[in-house]
Order: C-alpha cells, then structure tokens, then sequence
C-alpha cells in the first residue's frame, strides 16, 4: 500500500510540473483573471452605439473603456477579452488595406481586434493583437468595402485602460525584408567587429517571424515576434554571451544549424516580460554558432545587442578591415 501511495504521489507531482512547464507564458506571468461585469449595452461604444470613425485617417487621444462594463467575452482575445471594452465601427466605401495602432500608455495586459460582425466572436475575427505591454497593432489588413468592427480590451486586472491613442490609417507598404531576415544572409558578428549594436526588431525595420519556437523549446516558450539573424565562429570551449535589450518582450537563442535553427537550438532566454534577455554559451565543438535575436511580443520593437565577442583567430589588417564596409 506505501508503495502504491508513493507511486500515486510521484505522478501527481510528475503531473503538476508538467502542467507548469506547458503553461502558456502569459498565464504565467498574468496570474488569475479578475471578473469584471457586465454593464447596459446601450452605453457609448457597445455594438448598440459604437464610437464611428468617419474617414481615414483617424486618430484620437484620451480615449478610455473605463465604466463601460464587460458585455462582449466570447471573441478571438481569449483571456483578453475578460476587462471592459469599447467598440469602434469603421465604414469603407471601398476597399483598402489599413493599419490599426492603439497605444495603452503604462497600461498592461491589452487586446485589440478587428471583425465584421458585433458582437464579435471567434468565427468571423478577422486580426487580432495581444500583449502583456507596449503598443497593440494591427498591420496591413487588407478589407473589402463593408462595415468593421475594433475592439479595445484587457485581461483582468487590469479591468480598463483609464487613457489610449487609437490611429486607423491607409497601410504603408511594408519595407523589404532586412538582409539578416533569414539565416542565409545572417551578419557575421566578427567579420562586422560588433561588439554592441542596436536593430529595429519590426515589420518597419525588415524583419519578420520566420523561426517561430515550439514548446518545450530552449527559451522554455513560442517566438512569435520577428528575428534577426547573426553568426559568430567558436572554437571548443570558447563561451559566447549575448545580452538583448528591448522595451518589449524578447527573446535571444543559439544554434548550430542555418538550415534547421528550430531543431538545434544549444541555449536561449526569455525569463522577462520587459527589459534584458542574456544567454551564455560554451561551444562544444568547433563551428559556426547562429544567434537568433528574437521577441515574444508579436510585433516585436527595437533593441541593443551586446556580445563578448571572442576575438577571431584570423589575423586582419587595417586595409581590409576598412574592405569589409566598403
């Protein structure tokens, strides 16, 4: 009977850290959702009476879904549809491609989406964007002509945003992928000499997800935000560290493989919601290490990189130092 005790006893633990492990990170870091309840739908910015934005482009300041209660949890937001919320009814007389960009200030824990039907709902969701901070966007969505619906909310707490920007606008084309976009034009760190240097980790700076991590992954989570590609040549034993830095969620990791980066992830970190990632590698073999500088936040933001750079091998004159920028 002890046995059999210990045995249950052992699974259950083996249970528990296995459901801890597989968490998503935002439930993580969120902890439980507060309710919030609902209030009249008839009240200003409901599906009833949505705030209508007359043209594009529109942009307002000091909005708020502070008192307007939860009426509309059911959508696309998962979680983050669990706060109050404000509905914006756009009207396109013709189709066009635009960009949505609400700004919550300090406020955390945000979503924003975009449907053809109010109430929203899972099913006709068109985009959507959620995050625990920093700006929430929605790019490039291409609308036939028809009435829209945006959707401003939180996941509780907190349970509203006291103040935010909301911009709708005719899409710029996005810019062509950066050249360190892909690992196949990945920037070698010591060839360049960098040993600090500073990336605009956005659609707007040319880079995208391409290499989106699966959990249980070496980060310990998902990559959805847009990566940029450098490499470095170790020698066994020499020990590699990187330190990004970023005003949103990032993600920085290491492989040894440009065809299969996913799969042979070495190390990573994403311990933080904010602020500094840092990942410290010794190579166990000789070989070329590729270093993935990446964001959990989905649209990503600019960042600094700093490495310790060993210092190659290779003997370099000034002529051809001065070669490589050329």
């Amino acid at each position: 009977m002890k046995s059999c005790k210990l045995l249950l006893s052992v699974l259950l633990i083996a249970g528990l850290a296995t459901s801890a492990f597989a968490m998503d990170k935002d439930e993580a870091l969120h902890g439980p959702t507060a309710y919030v309840p609902p209030s009249d739908f008839t009240v200003m910015g409901s599906c009833a009476t949505p705030v209508v934005i007359p043209g594009l482009p529109y942009s307002v300041t000091g909005q708020t879904n502070c008192g307007l209660g939860n009426n509309y949890s059911t959508t696309c937001l998962g979680s983050y549809d669990g706060g109050e919320e404000i509905i914006y009814r756009m009207d396109l007389a013709a189709a066009a491609t635009i960009d949505i960009v609400m700004n919550p200030g300090s406020t955390t824990w945000t979503g924003i989406l975009l449907d053809s039907t109010c109430p929203p709902n899972a099913t006709t969701c068109i985009a959507k964007n959620t995050g625990s901070s920093g700006t929430r966007s929605i790019l490039g969505q291409s609308l036939a002509a028809g009435s829209y619906y945006i959707m401003v909310d939180t996941w509780p707490t907190p349970t509203c945003i006291p103040s935010f920007t909301l911009n709708v606008t005719a899409a710029v084309p996005p810019p062509p992928p950066a050249v360190n976009d892909l690992c196949t034009g990945a920037i070698d760190i010591q060839a360049q000499g960098l040993a600090s240097w500073a990336v605009n980790l956005t659609n707007a700076g040319g880079y995208y997800n391409n290499y989106n991590l699966v959990t249980p992954s070496c980060t310990g989570f998902i990559t959805p935000g847009p990566d940029a590609i450098y490499k470095i040549d170790l020698v066994a034993g020499e020990t590699l560290t990187v330190d990004e830095n970023g005003a949103c969620d990032v993600a920085v990791w290491i492989a040894t493989d440009c065809s299969n980066l996913i799969g042979t992830c070495v190390a990573g970190a994403d311990a933080g919601v904010t602020g500094s990632e840092v990942v410290t590698y010794t190579a166990g073999a000789a070989g070329t290490y590729y270093v993935v500088i990446d964001a959990y936040t989905t649209a990503g933001c600019p960042v600094t990189v700093t490495v310790n750079a060993p210092v190659s091998t290779e003997s370099e004159t000034f002529g051809t130092l001065k070669a490589m920028f050329r």
